[in-house]
Protein backbone atom coordinates (compact mmCIF):
# COMPACT_ATOMS: atom_id res chain seq x y z
CA UNK A 1 0.00 0.00 0.00
CA UNK A 2 0.71 3.49 -0.70
CA UNK A 3 2.18 5.26 2.11
CA UNK A 4 2.56 9.29 3.21
CA UNK A 5 5.75 10.09 2.39
CA UNK A 6 8.18 12.07 4.13
CA UNK A 7 9.21 16.07 2.52
CA UNK A 8 12.82 14.39 2.31
CA UNK A 9 11.54 11.59 0.27
CA UNK A 10 11.97 11.40 -3.50
CA UNK A 11 9.10 12.43 -5.62
CA UNK A 12 6.91 10.80 -7.64
CA UNK A 13 6.75 10.98 -11.43
CA UNK A 14 3.73 11.36 -13.02
CA UNK A 15 2.25 10.54 -16.76
CA UNK A 16 -0.55 13.11 -17.00
CA UNK A 17 -3.28 11.53 -19.60
CA UNK A 18 -6.34 13.64 -19.47
CA UNK A 19 -8.11 16.14 -17.50
CA UNK A 20 -11.04 15.22 -15.05
CA UNK A 21 -14.69 17.17 -14.30
CA UNK A 22 -12.97 19.29 -11.75
CA UNK A 23 -9.68 20.33 -14.41
CA UNK A 24 -7.22 18.32 -12.25
CA UNK A 25 -4.73 16.41 -14.36
CA UNK A 26 -5.55 12.45 -14.42
CA UNK A 27 -1.99 10.67 -14.21
CA UNK A 28 -0.22 7.52 -13.85
CA UNK A 29 2.91 7.32 -11.36
CA UNK A 30 5.72 6.12 -13.58
CA UNK A 31 8.16 6.32 -11.13
CA UNK A 32 7.90 5.63 -7.16
CA UNK A 33 11.73 5.07 -5.37
CA UNK A 34 9.53 3.29 -2.83
CA UNK A 35 7.95 1.17 -5.57
CA UNK A 36 4.28 1.32 -3.33
CA UNK A 37 2.64 4.17 -5.77
CA UNK A 38 3.75 2.68 -9.32
CA UNK A 39 1.35 2.65 -11.57
CA UNK A 40 -1.24 4.08 -9.45
CA UNK A 41 -4.62 6.21 -10.42
CA UNK A 42 -3.53 9.82 -9.38
CA UNK A 43 -4.78 13.52 -9.90
CA UNK A 44 -3.10 16.67 -9.93
CA UNK A 45 -4.20 20.47 -9.58
CA UNK A 46 -2.35 22.21 -12.48
CA UNK A 47 -1.14 19.36 -14.58
CA UNK A 48 -2.18 18.85 -18.57
CA UNK A 49 -2.65 16.16 -20.67
CA UNK A 50 0.92 15.24 -22.76
CA UNK A 51 2.82 16.26 -19.43
CA UNK A 52 5.41 14.54 -17.15
CA UNK A 53 5.48 16.44 -13.30
CA UNK A 54 7.03 15.80 -10.37
CA UNK A 55 5.08 15.70 -7.12
CA UNK A 56 4.48 14.73 -3.67
CA UNK A 57 1.92 12.65 -2.56
CA UNK A 58 -0.88 15.03 -0.44
CA UNK A 59 -3.96 12.51 -0.19
CA UNK A 60 -4.18 8.34 -0.31
CA UNK A 61 -7.77 7.60 -1.14
CA UNK A 62 -9.18 3.91 -1.80
CA UNK A 63 -8.76 3.67 -5.51
CA UNK A 64 -6.43 6.64 -6.25
CA UNK A 65 -4.23 9.35 -5.16
CA UNK A 66 -4.07 13.18 -4.89
CA UNK A 67 -0.64 14.46 -5.61
CA UNK A 68 0.48 18.13 -5.19
CA UNK A 69 2.20 19.63 -8.96
CA UNK A 70 6.24 20.25 -7.72
CA UNK A 71 7.72 20.71 -11.01
CA UNK A 72 6.96 20.27 -15.00
CA UNK A 73 9.29 18.19 -16.34
CA UNK A 74 7.95 17.92 -19.82
CA UNK A 75 4.99 20.65 -20.83
CA UNK A 76 2.52 20.62 -22.41
CA UNK A 77 3.05 22.19 -26.06
CA UNK A 78 -0.85 23.54 -25.04
CA UNK A 79 0.25 24.98 -21.55
CA UNK A 80 0.16 28.58 -21.74
CA UNK A 81 0.91 31.56 -19.10
CA UNK A 82 -2.17 32.35 -17.68
CA UNK A 83 -3.85 35.30 -17.80
CA UNK A 84 -5.15 36.13 -14.81
CA UNK A 85 -3.03 37.31 -11.37
CA UNK A 86 -5.76 35.01 -9.38
CA UNK A 87 -5.85 31.77 -11.03
CA UNK A 88 -5.13 29.30 -9.70
CA UNK A 89 -5.82 30.11 -6.42
CA UNK A 90 -9.68 31.59 -7.40
CA UNK A 91 -12.44 29.13 -8.11
CA UNK A 92 -13.85 30.47 -10.80
CA UNK A 93 -11.64 29.64 -13.69
CA UNK A 94 -10.14 25.98 -13.67
CA UNK A 95 -8.17 26.38 -17.40
CA UNK A 96 -6.57 29.31 -17.76
CA UNK A 97 -3.12 27.75 -18.26
CA UNK A 98 -4.88 25.97 -21.35
CA UNK A 99 -4.72 27.77 -24.41
CA UNK A 100 -8.70 27.72 -25.88
CA UNK A 101 -8.46 25.66 -29.10
CA UNK A 102 -6.76 22.77 -26.49
CA UNK A 103 -9.30 23.70 -23.83
CA UNK A 104 -12.53 22.96 -26.41
CA UNK A 105 -10.00 19.58 -27.34
CA UNK A 106 -10.55 18.54 -23.78
CA UNK A 107 -14.61 19.16 -23.55
CA UNK A 108 -15.18 17.50 -27.28
CA UNK A 109 -13.33 14.70 -26.01
CA UNK A 110 -15.14 14.37 -22.40
CA UNK A 111 -18.64 14.24 -23.83
CA UNK A 112 -17.27 11.55 -26.60
CA UNK A 113 -16.16 9.38 -23.49
CA UNK A 114 -19.10 9.62 -21.62
CA UNK A 115 -21.23 8.53 -24.63
CA UNK A 116 -18.83 5.77 -25.67
CA UNK A 117 -18.49 4.51 -22.48
CA UNK A 118 -21.34 2.37 -22.33
CA UNK A 119 -21.41 1.30 -25.71
CA UNK A 120 -24.02 3.31 -26.68
CA UNK A 121 -22.02 4.95 -29.57
CA UNK A 122 -18.89 4.51 -31.13
CA UNK A 123 -15.75 6.83 -30.47
CA UNK A 124 -15.29 7.90 -33.95
CA UNK A 125 -19.08 7.71 -34.25
CA UNK A 126 -20.48 10.21 -37.51
CA UNK A 127 -23.12 11.65 -34.73
CA UNK A 128 -20.44 13.57 -32.73
CA UNK A 129 -20.07 17.28 -34.48
CA UNK A 130 -17.28 19.33 -33.57
CA UNK A 131 -17.46 21.50 -30.70
CA UNK A 132 -18.69 25.07 -30.70
CA UNK A 133 -16.57 27.75 -29.21
CA UNK A 134 -17.16 31.14 -28.12
CA UNK A 135 -15.37 33.47 -30.48
CA UNK A 136 -14.66 36.07 -28.19
CA UNK A 137 -14.59 34.34 -24.75
CA UNK A 138 -14.00 37.10 -22.15
CA UNK A 139 -16.50 38.64 -19.76
CA UNK A 140 -19.75 36.96 -20.69
CA UNK A 141 -21.29 36.07 -17.42
CA UNK A 142 -24.97 37.62 -17.76
CA UNK A 143 -25.38 37.14 -14.10
CA UNK A 144 -22.55 37.25 -11.35
CA UNK A 145 -22.60 36.19 -7.42
CA UNK A 146 -19.97 38.19 -5.05
CA UNK A 147 -19.68 36.83 -1.44
CA UNK A 148 -18.30 40.19 0.80
CA UNK A 149 -16.58 39.31 3.75
CA UNK A 150 -14.00 41.50 6.21
CA UNK A 151 -10.64 42.42 5.34
CA UNK A 152 -8.72 39.93 8.14
CA UNK A 153 -6.24 43.03 7.97
CA UNK A 154 -8.81 45.63 9.22
CA UNK A 155 -8.91 47.75 5.75
CA UNK A 156 -12.95 47.85 5.18
CA UNK A 157 -14.35 44.49 2.91
CA UNK A 158 -13.48 41.94 0.44
CA UNK A 159 -15.44 41.19 -2.40
CA UNK A 160 -14.78 38.27 -4.99
CA UNK A 161 -14.73 34.77 -5.39
CA UNK A 162 -14.01 31.61 -3.24
CA UNK A 163 -10.91 30.04 -3.54
CA UNK A 164 -10.98 26.80 -5.02
CA UNK A 165 -11.94 24.23 -2.71
CA UNK A 166 -12.19 26.42 0.22
CA UNK A 167 -14.75 29.15 1.75
CA UNK A 168 -11.61 32.19 1.87
CA UNK A 169 -12.45 34.72 -0.66
CA UNK A 170 -10.33 36.10 -3.22
CA UNK A 171 -10.36 39.92 -3.25
CA UNK A 172 -10.88 40.75 -7.08
CA UNK A 173 -10.46 43.59 -8.67
CA UNK A 174 -10.21 42.75 -12.16
CA UNK A 175 -12.05 39.43 -14.17
CA UNK A 176 -11.21 37.77 -17.20
CA UNK A 177 -14.75 36.37 -18.00
CA UNK A 178 -17.20 38.74 -15.27
CA UNK A 179 -18.64 41.61 -17.03
CA UNK A 180 -16.63 44.85 -17.55
CA UNK A 181 -19.38 47.38 -15.65
CA UNK A 182 -20.34 44.53 -13.10
CA UNK A 183 -16.70 44.89 -12.22
CA UNK A 184 -17.11 48.45 -12.00
CA UNK A 185 -19.83 48.08 -9.67
CA UNK A 186 -18.05 45.94 -7.39
CA UNK A 187 -14.96 47.60 -6.71
CA UNK A 188 -16.69 51.11 -6.26
CA UNK A 189 -18.98 49.17 -3.52
CA UNK A 190 -15.73 48.02 -2.01
CA UNK A 191 -14.65 51.72 -1.57
CA UNK A 192 -18.15 53.18 -0.61
CA UNK A 193 -18.17 50.32 1.92
CA UNK A 194 -15.40 51.33 3.20
CA UNK A 195 -15.58 54.80 3.66
CA UNK A 196 -19.49 54.39 5.09
CA UNK A 197 -18.38 51.83 7.54
CA UNK A 198 -20.82 49.22 6.17
CA UNK A 199 -19.68 46.19 7.72
CA UNK A 200 -19.76 42.73 6.01
CA UNK A 201 -21.78 39.62 7.42
CA UNK A 202 -20.00 36.90 9.67
CA UNK A 203 -21.58 33.63 8.73
CA UNK A 204 -19.83 32.42 12.36
CA UNK A 205 -21.42 35.10 14.41
CA UNK A 206 -24.40 36.06 12.41
CA UNK A 207 -23.39 39.78 12.70
CA UNK A 208 -22.57 42.33 10.33
CA UNK A 209 -24.87 43.64 7.21
CA UNK A 210 -23.33 43.04 4.09
CA UNK A 211 -23.55 39.19 2.75
CA UNK A 212 -23.54 39.40 -1.24
CA UNK A 213 -23.69 41.38 -4.37
CA UNK A 214 -26.08 39.70 -7.22
CA UNK A 215 -25.10 42.01 -10.82
CA UNK A 216 -26.87 41.17 -13.53
CA UNK A 217 -26.10 42.48 -16.88
CA UNK A 218 -28.05 42.93 -20.43
CA UNK A 219 -25.40 43.01 -22.73
CA UNK A 220 -27.63 43.97 -25.57
CA UNK A 221 -29.61 46.67 -23.80
CA UNK A 222 -26.40 47.48 -21.58
CA UNK A 223 -28.44 47.75 -18.85
CA UNK A 224 -27.14 46.34 -15.35
CA UNK A 225 -29.60 45.32 -12.16
CA UNK A 226 -27.78 45.55 -8.91
CA UNK A 227 -29.17 43.39 -5.70
CA UNK A 228 -27.84 44.33 -2.29
CA UNK A 229 -28.09 40.99 -0.03
CA UNK A 230 -28.09 42.05 3.45
CA UNK A 231 -28.38 40.68 7.28
CA UNK A 232 -30.51 43.68 8.88
CA UNK A 233 -31.15 47.32 7.55
CA UNK A 234 -28.09 49.57 9.50
CA UNK A 235 -27.10 50.04 5.78
CA UNK A 236 -29.99 50.79 3.96
CA UNK A 237 -29.33 55.10 3.96
CA UNK A 238 -26.19 54.51 3.19
CA UNK A 239 -26.88 52.05 0.00
CA UNK A 240 -29.32 54.04 -1.54
CA UNK A 241 -26.85 57.07 -1.45
CA UNK A 242 -24.22 55.26 -3.45
CA UNK A 243 -27.22 54.38 -6.21
CA UNK A 244 -26.21 58.43 -8.26
CA UNK A 245 -22.24 57.41 -7.77
CA UNK A 246 -22.48 53.29 -9.12
CA UNK A 247 -24.74 55.17 -12.50
CA UNK A 248 -21.72 57.23 -12.84
CA UNK A 249 -19.49 54.57 -12.30
CA UNK A 250 -20.46 52.81 -15.24
CA UNK A 251 -21.67 55.52 -18.00
CA UNK A 252 -18.00 55.78 -18.92
CA UNK A 253 -18.42 51.99 -20.08
CA UNK A 254 -21.55 52.65 -22.15
CA UNK A 255 -24.39 50.95 -19.31
CA UNK A 256 -26.83 52.58 -17.26
CA UNK A 257 -27.82 50.86 -14.04
CA UNK A 258 -31.43 50.22 -14.58
CA UNK A 259 -32.61 48.07 -11.80
CA UNK A 260 -31.30 48.30 -7.66
CA UNK A 261 -32.75 46.08 -5.26
CA UNK A 262 -32.21 44.87 -1.77
CA UNK A 263 -33.03 41.31 -0.81
CA UNK A 264 -33.34 40.64 3.44
CA UNK A 265 -31.58 37.50 3.76
CA UNK A 266 -31.90 36.86 7.80
CA UNK A 267 -31.81 33.84 8.29
CA UNK A 268 -28.17 31.53 8.69
CA UNK A 269 -26.94 28.78 6.30
CA UNK A 270 -25.28 28.72 2.84
CA UNK A 271 -28.48 30.09 0.85
CA UNK A 272 -27.54 33.28 -0.97
CA UNK A 273 -30.97 34.88 -1.76
CA UNK A 274 -34.37 34.79 0.10
CA UNK A 275 -38.14 35.61 -1.40
CA UNK A 276 -38.06 39.23 0.32
CA UNK A 277 -36.84 41.65 -1.90
CA UNK A 278 -37.72 45.34 -1.75
CA UNK A 279 -36.99 47.59 -4.98
CA UNK A 280 -34.95 50.44 -4.14
CA UNK A 281 -35.01 52.47 -8.05
CA UNK A 282 -35.34 52.15 -11.59
CA UNK A 283 -37.49 49.11 -13.18
CA UNK A 284 -37.92 45.93 -11.76
CA UNK A 285 -36.46 44.20 -14.43
CA UNK A 286 -33.65 44.30 -17.52
CA UNK A 287 -34.01 43.47 -20.63
CA UNK A 288 -31.49 40.41 -22.98
CA UNK A 289 -32.04 40.46 -26.38
CA UNK A 290 -31.14 36.72 -28.18
CA UNK A 291 -31.37 36.20 -31.64
CA UNK A 292 -34.57 38.71 -32.05
CA UNK A 293 -36.35 37.54 -28.84
CA UNK A 294 -36.36 40.16 -25.69
CA UNK A 295 -36.02 38.76 -22.39
CA UNK A 296 -37.88 41.03 -19.32
CA UNK A 297 -35.36 39.60 -16.34
CA UNK A 298 -36.14 40.06 -12.68
CA UNK A 299 -34.11 39.41 -9.96
CA UNK A 300 -34.27 35.82 -9.40
CA UNK A 301 -35.45 34.73 -13.04
CA UNK A 302 -33.55 31.72 -13.77
CA UNK A 303 -31.64 32.48 -16.84
CA UNK A 304 -28.78 31.57 -19.38
CA UNK A 305 -25.17 32.84 -17.45
CA UNK A 306 -23.83 33.81 -20.70
CA UNK A 307 -26.51 35.31 -23.26
CA UNK A 308 -23.84 35.90 -26.09
CA UNK A 309 -23.27 32.03 -26.45
CA UNK A 310 -27.00 31.07 -25.69
CA UNK A 311 -27.43 32.16 -28.85
CA UNK A 312 -25.30 29.37 -30.64
CA UNK A 313 -27.55 27.26 -28.15
CA UNK A 314 -30.51 28.38 -29.14
CA UNK A 315 -29.62 28.36 -32.96
CA UNK A 316 -28.41 24.88 -32.33
CA UNK A 317 -31.38 23.89 -30.57
CA UNK A 318 -33.56 25.11 -33.40
CA UNK A 319 -31.32 23.60 -36.76
CA UNK A 320 -31.84 20.18 -35.24
CA UNK A 321 -35.80 20.44 -35.00
CA UNK A 322 -36.27 21.34 -38.52
CA UNK A 323 -39.51 22.95 -37.84
CA UNK A 324 -42.91 22.15 -40.37
CA UNK A 325 -45.62 23.75 -40.21
CA UNK A 326 -47.98 23.36 -38.00
CA UNK A 327 -45.72 20.69 -35.81
CA UNK A 328 -46.06 21.00 -31.85
CA UNK A 329 -43.53 21.30 -29.84
CA UNK A 330 -43.34 20.44 -25.98
CA UNK A 331 -40.60 22.13 -23.85
CA UNK A 332 -40.21 20.56 -20.59
CA UNK A 333 -38.32 22.59 -17.81
CA UNK A 334 -39.32 25.55 -19.54
CA UNK A 335 -38.42 27.67 -16.62
CA UNK A 336 -38.72 31.51 -17.91
CA UNK A 337 -39.18 29.97 -21.51
CA UNK A 338 -36.06 30.52 -22.96
CA UNK A 339 -36.09 28.37 -25.95
CA UNK A 340 -39.59 28.09 -26.24
CA UNK A 341 -40.28 31.79 -27.61
CA UNK A 342 -37.43 31.18 -29.64
CA UNK A 343 -39.08 28.64 -31.36
CA UNK A 344 -42.67 30.30 -30.94
CA UNK A 345 -40.40 32.88 -32.87
CA UNK A 346 -38.97 30.91 -35.44
CA UNK A 347 -42.13 29.54 -36.61
CA UNK A 348 -44.11 31.78 -36.15
CA UNK A 349 -44.28 32.89 -40.14
CA UNK A 350 -44.88 29.37 -40.64
CA UNK A 351 -48.09 27.91 -42.14
CA UNK A 352 -49.67 27.26 -39.82
CA UNK A 353 -47.40 28.47 -37.33
CA UNK A 354 -45.72 26.35 -34.81
CA UNK A 355 -47.79 25.83 -31.52
CA UNK A 356 -45.58 25.85 -28.24
CA UNK A 357 -46.11 24.45 -25.10
CA UNK A 358 -43.99 24.93 -21.95
CA UNK A 359 -43.95 23.20 -18.78
CA UNK A 360 -42.74 24.51 -15.89
CA UNK A 361 -43.22 23.72 -12.11
CA UNK A 362 -41.91 27.61 -10.49
CA UNK A 363 -44.64 30.13 -10.48
CA UNK A 364 -42.52 32.65 -10.99
CA UNK A 365 -40.49 30.94 -13.87
CA UNK A 366 -43.94 30.75 -15.82
CA UNK A 367 -45.45 34.24 -14.72
CA UNK A 368 -41.68 35.82 -16.37
CA UNK A 369 -42.54 33.17 -19.14
CA UNK A 370 -45.67 34.25 -20.07
CA UNK A 371 -44.85 37.99 -19.79
CA UNK A 372 -41.80 37.46 -22.40
CA UNK A 373 -44.32 35.94 -24.37
CA UNK A 374 -46.77 38.96 -24.60
CA UNK A 375 -43.94 41.61 -25.16
CA UNK A 376 -42.64 39.69 -27.88
CA UNK A 377 -46.23 39.01 -29.62
CA UNK A 378 -45.80 35.79 -29.64
CA UNK A 379 -49.63 34.22 -29.43
CA UNK A 380 -48.42 30.80 -30.57
CA UNK A 381 -47.56 29.28 -27.40
CA UNK A 382 -48.84 29.19 -23.85
CA UNK A 383 -47.14 28.24 -20.75
CA UNK A 384 -48.28 25.70 -18.04
CA UNK A 385 -47.20 25.76 -14.28
CA UNK A 386 -47.20 21.92 -13.77
CA UNK A 387 -44.29 18.84 -12.44
CA UNK A 388 -43.87 18.49 -16.47
CA UNK A 389 -43.43 14.84 -15.49
CA UNK A 390 -47.11 14.40 -14.01
CA UNK A 391 -48.40 16.91 -16.65
CA UNK A 392 -46.72 14.68 -19.74
CA UNK A 393 -47.98 11.72 -18.09
CA UNK A 394 -51.57 12.96 -17.57
CA UNK A 395 -51.64 14.37 -21.36
CA UNK A 396 -50.08 11.15 -22.29
CA UNK A 397 -52.73 8.97 -20.63
CA UNK A 398 -55.64 10.92 -22.65
CA UNK A 399 -56.00 9.11 -25.93
CA UNK A 400 -57.94 11.90 -27.05
CA UNK A 401 -54.82 13.73 -27.08
CA UNK A 402 -52.22 13.74 -30.17
CA UNK A 403 -48.80 12.93 -29.85
CA UNK A 404 -45.99 15.95 -29.47
CA UNK A 405 -43.86 16.39 -32.84
CA UNK A 406 -41.09 17.43 -30.74
CA UNK A 407 -40.09 17.13 -27.12
CA UNK A 408 -37.38 19.46 -25.85
CA UNK A 409 -35.99 18.67 -22.30
CA UNK A 410 -33.24 20.88 -19.84
CA UNK A 411 -32.96 19.18 -17.02
CA UNK A 412 -30.68 20.59 -14.11
CA UNK A 413 -27.58 18.76 -13.61
CA UNK A 414 -29.20 15.68 -12.15
CA UNK A 415 -30.58 15.06 -15.33
CA UNK A 416 -33.99 13.35 -16.25
CA UNK A 417 -35.55 11.23 -12.84
CA UNK A 418 -36.69 7.47 -13.69
CA UNK A 419 -40.48 8.35 -13.80
CA UNK A 420 -39.67 10.87 -16.36
CA UNK A 421 -37.69 8.88 -18.51
CA UNK A 422 -40.35 6.34 -18.29
CA UNK A 423 -42.90 8.70 -19.32
CA UNK A 424 -40.76 9.90 -22.58
CA UNK A 425 -40.19 6.54 -23.53
CA UNK A 426 -44.14 5.65 -23.65
CA UNK A 427 -44.83 9.20 -24.93
CA UNK A 428 -44.71 8.30 -28.61
CA UNK A 429 -42.88 11.31 -29.70
CA UNK A 430 -41.19 11.20 -32.96
CA UNK A 431 -38.45 13.13 -31.63
CA UNK A 432 -36.62 14.30 -28.40
CA UNK A 433 -34.00 17.49 -28.43
CA UNK A 434 -32.09 16.56 -25.03
CA UNK A 435 -30.31 20.17 -23.89
CA UNK A 436 -27.86 19.02 -21.02
CA UNK A 437 -25.18 20.69 -18.93
CA UNK A 438 -23.62 17.25 -17.57
CA UNK A 439 -22.13 14.63 -19.96
CA UNK A 440 -22.33 12.01 -17.24
CA UNK A 441 -26.10 12.26 -16.41
CA UNK A 442 -26.58 12.90 -20.00
CA UNK A 443 -24.91 9.57 -21.23
CA UNK A 444 -27.14 7.79 -18.16
CA UNK A 445 -29.66 8.93 -19.55
CA UNK A 446 -29.08 8.24 -22.90
CA UNK A 447 -28.76 4.89 -22.61
CA UNK A 448 -31.96 4.14 -20.42
CA UNK A 449 -34.06 5.53 -23.08
CA UNK A 450 -31.86 3.53 -26.24
CA UNK A 451 -34.24 0.88 -27.32
CA UNK A 452 -36.78 3.54 -28.24
CA UNK A 453 -34.87 6.04 -29.17
CA UNK A 454 -31.71 6.77 -31.79
CA UNK A 455 -29.20 9.19 -31.55
CA UNK A 456 -28.63 11.21 -34.46
CA UNK A 457 -26.33 13.82 -33.81
CA UNK A 458 -24.47 14.93 -30.28
CA UNK A 459 -23.57 18.90 -30.85
CA UNK A 460 -21.33 19.91 -27.48
CA UNK A 461 -21.00 23.62 -27.21
CA UNK A 462 -18.81 25.85 -24.58
CA UNK A 463 -20.95 27.95 -22.83
CA UNK A 464 -18.67 28.32 -19.65
CA UNK A 465 -14.61 29.07 -21.82
CA UNK A 466 -12.00 28.70 -18.99
CA UNK A 467 -14.24 26.38 -16.98
CA UNK A 468 -14.58 22.74 -17.50
CA UNK A 469 -18.42 22.58 -17.91
CA UNK A 470 -19.50 21.80 -21.21
CA UNK A 471 -23.30 21.93 -22.46
CA UNK A 472 -24.40 19.69 -25.24
CA UNK A 473 -27.74 19.40 -27.28
CA UNK A 474 -28.77 15.74 -28.29
CA UNK A 475 -31.04 14.64 -31.24
CA UNK A 476 -32.80 12.02 -31.05
CA UNK A 477 -35.85 9.68 -33.29
CA UNK A 478 -37.98 7.12 -32.37
CA UNK A 479 -36.77 3.99 -33.47
CA UNK A 480 -38.62 2.25 -36.55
Amino acid sequence: MCANKKANDDSLIVAIRDLNTHGQGVGVIENDPSGDCQGMICFVDGALPGERISGTLRERKRNYLIVTLDQVLEPSLDRIDSDCRYFPECGSCRLRHLNYPAELAVKEKHVRDLLSRNGLLGHDSPVFKQIMGMKDPLHYRGKSIFPVTSDPAGSGLLIGQYRYGSHDLVDLHDCHIQSRPALALVNRIRELASRDQVTAYDERTHDGTLRHLLIRTGFSSQEIMVVFVVNDRQADEAITSWLPLLKDTIKPLGFALQSSWINDMDTRGNRILSSKYRHLDGSQTIEEIINGVTYRISPDSFFQVNPRQAAVLFDEVIRAAELQPGERVLDLYSGVGAISLQFASAGKELVPPLEVTGVDRVKQAVMDARANAKINELVNLSFIEADATEWLKDYEDNAENQPFDIIVVDPPRKGLDPKALDVLRESGTPEIIYVSCNPATLARDLALLSDVYGIESVQPIDMFPRTTHVETVVLMSRNG
